[in-house]
């Protein structure tokens, strides 16, 4: 027979195991939309505008150039980010050029350096040239991301954020057509 503090230990013991059962799920929510006859207006390039919204500037960095990667495997020419910062007037909605707009409400990273993971909540429209028609959406609400790889070092974070931008970007584009050679 247990003792009372035996028993306390090996219920508490249980209910703790239990507890930690594999990882943690969030309920987040994943929207995309491309306009009809979105293959005739498929732009060859595309201005990746400076991410705009509620996140940390490195983070805003790092998400605004792993978009710019995605596009590059989605076989799309995006411009270069210097072109485009240095001629604003240039790359805006509306503009002779396509763009992709991107603007955070949510960049949760309390996580980020422990498992890896950002809760994000975000959107990105991709404008065609010389209309403000939105040729794309995604948005994603409280969705999160993680990175692949988890700072074990403060040397490491660069390399955190940029794998967990890296994992948003692709989120953020899910379904975004790739441009082939048509």
């Amino acid at each position: 027979m247990l003792r009372p503090s035996r028993l306390l230990v090996a219920v508490a013991a249980a209910i703790a195991a239990a507890g930690c059962q594999g990882p943690l799920h969030y309920t987040g929510t994943e929207h995309y939309s491309v306009v009809q006859g979105f293959e005739t207006r498929r732009p060859p390039d595309v201005a990746v505008l400076a991410v705009s919204g509620q996140l940390p500037e490195e983070a805003a960095t790092a998400l605004r150039e792993a978009l710019r990667a995605r596009l590059l495997d989605l076989k799309y020419a995006p411009v270069r980010l210097q072109e485009v910062d240095r001629r604003p007037g240039d790359y805006r909605p509306g503009g002779s050029n396509a763009v992709l707009e991107v603007n955070v409400s949510k960049w949760d990273d309390f996580g980020l350096y422990g498992d890896g993971t950002v809760v994000l909540t975000a959107e990105v429209r991709l404008f065609g040239g010389g209309s403000m028609d939105v040729l794309y959406r995604g948005r994603l609400e409280d969705v999160p991301v993680q990175a692949s790889f988890v700072a074990s070092t403060v040397e490491d974070r660069p390399t955190t954020l940029s794998q967990a931008a890296t994992e948003a970007a692709g989120r953020l584009l899910h379904r975004l057509p790739v441009k082939g050679d048509g």
